[in-house]
């Protein structure tokens, strides 16, 4: 079962990728040359998503 700490975890990890992508495509479409901080941002919290939910899988 999954427990709520998890699941918020998840949430944030996974808005937090989402607007570092909406930032990465934005900063391209204006032309800012700030792309590569949106993508590690998104690159970044997609590792944390997945650190915070292998433990999960190994139960």
């Amino acid at each position: 079962m999954v427990s709520k700490r998890r699941l918020g975890a998840s949430l944030l990890f996974l808005g937090l990728a989402f607007v570092g992508a909406f930032h990465a495509f934005l900063a391209v479409a204006f032309d800012t040359g700030l792309a590569t901080v949106g993508g590690g941002v998104a690159v970044a919290s997609l590792l944390c998503l997945v650190a915070v939910n292998v433990p999960a899988l190994l139960d």
